[in-house]
């Protein structure tokens, strides 16, 4: 089973054998996304419904970034988007609270003050 010295030469001298391929094969390497940019859409677009959502985003989301920063992962729009969308969603929710105190202001001056609506409720 040894090899003798002049299969050993023959085996040093000898080229390496080309690969089919023209271009060297690269270790692939799998990048995976980041389960918190992700986490940080989904609630991005429920914030625009619930507003209780809206800053979870916005936490998941930069922990998101900060995640793919550390681990070199992909997912970075997902986090920017959950983002963005935590943002709106907060702003809609305060344009909806200043709407409806408008509102109530606009309904109260209608009827009277407050006095006069609770007055009326405790006369005999």
């Amino acid at each position: 089973m040894h090899k003798t010295a002049i299969e050993q030469l023959q085996q040093r001298l000898t080229p390496p054998q080309k690969s089919h391929h023209p271009i060297p094969p690269k270790t692939i390497q799998q990048k995976f996304h980041s389960e918190l940019s992700f986490a940080s859409l989904i609630l991005g677009i429920f914030g625009l419904i619930l507003p209780l959502f809206s800053p979870l985003a916005i936490i998941f989301g930069i922990a998101g970034l900060m995640q793919i920063q550390r681990e070199h992962l992909e997912g970075k729009n997902f986090a920017i988007l959950g983002i963005i969308l935590g943002f709106v969603g907060i702003i809609i929710i305060l344009v909806a609270i200043i709407f409806s105190i408008n509102f109530l202001q606009d309904y109260l001056f209608r009827l009277g003050s407050l006095d006069t609506l609770v007055g009326n409720a405790y006369k005999n």
